[in-house]
């Protein structure tokens, strides 16, 4: 197809596993429940944002570039990885990370100092004013003569997006005949859910993808995913058009804001740990498994139809909320 003829370069080990989850699924009323554990990818621990750096680093070194860029908050998962795979391939990072003060290096913080990426902390910035940061040193680090390659927040760019347009035929491979799932992923930036969406187009049109939104978001959001989609689909040469109305986004799950735990959140953390020893995050898949189980509950879900649920990583931000979990600790001092 061709999605192929796109370069490529293969940073992390796919296909992913499609898990059944028949304890979590009996916990939540549905009748199957699968989950694509794209937890699983490899490279710096894994995450969703390893499918759209195998792009957006082929377009970097495609270009000559020796310095990667990106933005996020100080748990980012998306930074993390990006400095991973600049690691990976021999190239210098730079995080610019805005988000609330913090005096411990720990969670994705401290990989992000293992991969060797040099960080530029914005206290309290906006996603506009670290990209304008970004922005400013790559023009400084142009003047010294180097060739910085710039990826947005979250990676949502048309090329990150073909990471998920292709994760959406190897999903309906492993489904084999059973192609009309209703499948639920965490939405960040957007990236994610706009090459799922196209690729749904593509491989499985009967499949529904629904959205739970992580971060906020504006009300252009759903035009936003649609341009990354569709210009996806430019890149690979595919004459299919997404719309802003084909997206099925749920906000009511994200709590206080993007990076703040909710308790709906930790709640299913702690039932997809004791149901199926799965992992969850508080930040992205926590708040996406709470959505799945409340639109279950409700109804929303279709409980007769096979539901995916794509595991989009995160869990090193897990150990930095050690403080959200302590109290269930079955905790006794002995003394002898």
């Amino acid at each position: 197809m061709p999605i192929s003829n796109v370069p490529r370069i293969r940073l992390g080990y796919f296909p992913t596993p499609l898990d059944e989850a028949p304890r979590l699924a009996a916990e939540t009323g549905l009748k199957r429940l699968l989950v694509k554990r794209d937890d699983q990818t490899g490279l710096g621990l894994g995450g969703n944002k390893v499918r759209k750096l195998e792009f957006l680093m082929a377009e970097a070194e495609r270009q000559g570039c020796d310095v990667i860029l990106t933005v996020g908050g100080p748990q980012s998962n998306h930074a993390r990885l990006t400095a991973a795979a600049a690691r990976l391939r021999g190239l210098d990072s730079v995080l610019y990370l805005g988000g609330p003060r913090f005096d411990r290096f720990d969670g994705n913080l401290l990989l992000d100092i293992l991969f060797g990426a040099e960080i530029r902390f914005l206290p309290n910035a906006t996603v506009a004013q670290m990209q304008k940061a970004m922005e400013d040193g790559a023009e400084a680090l142009r003047a010294e003569g180097r060739k910085p390659f710039v990826v947005p927040f979250g990676g949502s760019t048309p090329h990150g997006a073909l990471g998920y347009t292709a994760a959406v035929q190897e999903l309906a491979e492993q489904l084999g005949d059973d192609k009309n799932p209703q499948i639920v992923v965490a939405v960040g930036s957007g990236g994610t859910l706009a090459g799922l969406m196209l690729g749904v187009k593509l491989f499985m049109p009967g499949a529904r993808v629904i959205g739970i939104t992580v971060a906020s978001s504006n009300r252009g959001f759903p035009i936003d995913c649609s341009e990354v989609a569709n210009g996806a689909a430019q890149l690979a040469g595919e004459k299919v058009t997404v719309e802003p109305d084909d997206f099925e986004i749920y906000k009511e799950y994200l709590g206080e804001r993007y990076g703040v735990p909710t308790q709906a959140g930790n709640e299913a953390i702690c039932l997809a740990a004791r149901t199926e020893v799965m992992v969850l995050d508080p930040v992205y898949t926590g708040k996406a498994m709470a959505g799945l189980i409340d639109l279950a509950g409700k109804g929303v879900l279709d409980k007769d139809r096979t539901t995916v649920f794509f595991h989009t990583g995160g869990c090193p931000a897990l150990f930095a909320n050690e403080e959200c979990f302590r109290k269930l600790a079955k905790y006794k001092e002995v003394i002898f």
